[in-house]
């Protein structure tokens, strides 16, 4: 697995595929870069996918109180401006999508699209704490057994009798993600200070690429309300959303196929 050096942050990422376009690919908190594997095989053929393991997760390195949604953007527009050397398309899930909204805001020369895969919007009106009891107790209770052990077995059994409820809606990789993840990703995601620095309205207005939004289904986990998501629209000057019904929060993993082919679509339609 190739690094980049992003300003003395080492940032390891998985490269597919061989097409002019260039399509880079941004997980969520507690993800890496093999949570798109399910994607991959149906987006191969239309650009170059790049995939890093974002700062304090996977095989990339630690910053301990650096994770902010502004820090892990910083590194991105680093590794677009030094290792894919011209502009892309982002594709952004949950964190990933917040990131790829800071950077199509403050570098708009290095994004050519942006795919916003069902991200917390209603960080834009509340505080994770405030927000959603279920990502404050999930990130919460995690950091709490990060912090006593990231042994991937212990992590496995523990999570399993205290955490039934994660266990059951999380893929079967969690403790293995969590074994190599900085605690800090996981505590400054519950106290909110992820967001210190970043604001999503502004931020939204601001950007002039195109940009497709991705709801996944509330029903089913999903993050992105009706509210959030219209209030994106009418801040976005080139949105669009389209809702997955049935999927969960990682579209990517539950409607790998159906997400491609509304990407595809999408990517078609706008001319990129």
């Amino acid at each position: 697995m190739p690094t980049f050096d992003a300003d003395g942050i080492s940032l390891h990422y998985e490269t597919h595929g061989a097409s002019g376009r260039q399509m880079l690919l941004l997980h969520g908190t507690t993800g890496r870069s093999t949570s798109f594997s399910p994607l991959v095989p149906y987006l191969r053929d239309e650009a170059t996918l790049y995939i890093p393991d974002l700062r304090g997760h996977g095989r990339s390195g630690h910053v301990p109180d650096g994770y902010r949604v502004v820090d892990f953007a910083a590194d991105i527009a680093s590794f677009i401006k030094g290792r894919m050397q011209k502009s892309a398309v982002i594709v952004g899930h949950s964190l990933g999508g917040l990131i790829g909204i800071a950077l199509a805001a403050t570098s708009p020369e290095l994004v050519t699209g942006l795919i916003i895969e069902d991200a917390p919007l209603w960080l834009r009106r509340f505080s994770v704490r405030d927000g959603s009891e279920r990502a404050y107790r999930f990130f919460s209770d995690l950091h709490e057994l990060c912090v006593a052990t990231q042994d991937e077995a212990e992590l496995r059994a523990r999570i399993a009798r205290e955490l039934p409820e994660v266990a059951a809606r999380e893929t079967a990789d969690l403790p293995s993600r969590l074994a190599t993840i900085d605690p800090d990703v996981l505590r400054m995601s519950f106290d909110n200070s992820l967001m210190d620095h970043f604001e999503i309205d502004r931020s939204l207005a601001s950007i002039e690429c195109p940009t497709l939004i991705l709801q996944a289904d509330i029903a089913q986990g999903g993050s992105l309300s009706d509210e959030d998501g219209g209030a994106a629209l009418e801040l976005l000057g080139r949105g669009q959303l389209i809702a997955v019904p049935g999927s969960g929060h990682a579209i990517h993993e539950d409607n790998p196929q159906q997400m491609s082919r509304l990407i595809r679509g999408w990517l078609a339609e706008s001319g990129l």
